[in-house]
């Protein structure tokens, strides 16, 4: 049934038909300055760490990465003072070129994975990277190909994590580091209403991981709580006042009805060009899930 949805039989999909191939990368000598900066320039959540002489990759470094390492981190280091070697993830999940996309989709599931760097097996250039694919890309692909597969409430994710618009960002990274999600639904608790605002993502997050680690706000801060006496400094981390979950959230986040096309979502995913939305039950218009694009490649994976 599903390889009759397909322009073409699944199994003649390979991963070289949807990886990106121009691949930014970096060396493991570079800072976590630059690789947050390379991020947000080239609008991009994963970089891939390589051998300069032979583009064989070594590392990957996610926006979430980062994020972990930053709270984490107990020194005074500034982001430019940090080598990606600190912070890269060594154990790598590799696919070759010429993998079945099912196999590809079924290996991200199983390890849990936004991202698959992809390698040649050619005899004279063995496992030097050949591109990466990730759940966009197979989000795409869902789009285009499997309209009237199956429904947003199928592959939803539950429970849905909230976070009050009044919290601070940092608890924010926490609590997604700790649940293992990218992204919270954030309410506005006044009145004791809960109702939801918007949504604050891994990709929100990385907009504030400058000034978690920039000496010149830190010392600033810390000037500011000696001079008017505030409490004490977190004993993780030092987090700048000015900034706060209402700031750097997508407000009004466009919601999916939990009956609507997978395909539907996967396509209003990528036209609005976040990784997630907020599922809603049309009898009374409350958050009951979410769905993301690692939802789409599980189905894929199943319905392969």
């Amino acid at each position: 049934m599903f390889n009759k949805i397909f322009k073409q039989n699944i199994k003649d999909y390979k991963a070289k038909d949807l990886m990106i191939k121009h691949v930014i990368t970096l060396s493991p000598q570079e800072n976590l300055w630059k690789t947050q900066n390379m991020m947000s320039r080239y609008n991009i959540k994963k970089i891939v760490i390589v051998k300069e002489a032979k583009k064989h990759p070594i590392g990957i470094m996610s926006l979430k990465d980062i994020i972990k390492f930053v709270i984490s981190d107990k020194t005074y280091r500034d982001l430019r003072e940090i080598p990606i070697c600190e912070a890269m993830i060594r154990n790598l999940i590799i696919a070759n070129k010429n993998s079945a996309i099912a196999d590809c989709a079924k290996t991200m599931t199983e390890n849990n994975v936004s991202s698959l760097i992809i390698v040649n097996e050619d005899d004279d250039d063995n496992n030097s990277l050949a591109g990466i694919i990730t759940t966009t890309d197979f989000a795409n692909f869902f789009s285009d190909n499997c309209v009237g597969l199956t429904s947003v409430e199928n592959y939803m994710s539950q429970p849905v994590f909230t976070i009050s618009i009044k919290e601070k960002v940092s608890t924010a990274a926490q609590i997604m580091l700790e649940k293992k999600v990218s992204r919270l639904v954030v309410i506005d608790d006044d009145n004791n209403q809960n109702n939801s605002v918007g949504i604050i993502s891994e990709s929100d997050l990385s907009r504030t991981v400058p000034a978690f680690k920039s000496r010149t706000v830190r010392m600033v801060y810390e000037h500011i709580g000696l001079l008017f006496s505030s409490k004490s400094k977190p004993n993780f981390i030092i987090e700048p006042s000015f900034i706060r979950i209402e700031d750097i959230m997508t407000p009004n986040a466009v919601p999916i009805d939990k009956d609507a096309d997978l395909a539907e979502a996967a396509k209003l995913m990528i036209r609005r060009h976040v990784s997630g939305l907020p599922v809603i039950d049309n009898a009374d218009q409350q958050p009951i899930g979410i769905t993301s694009k690692s939802d789409i490649v599980k189905a894929l994976t199943d319905l392969a």
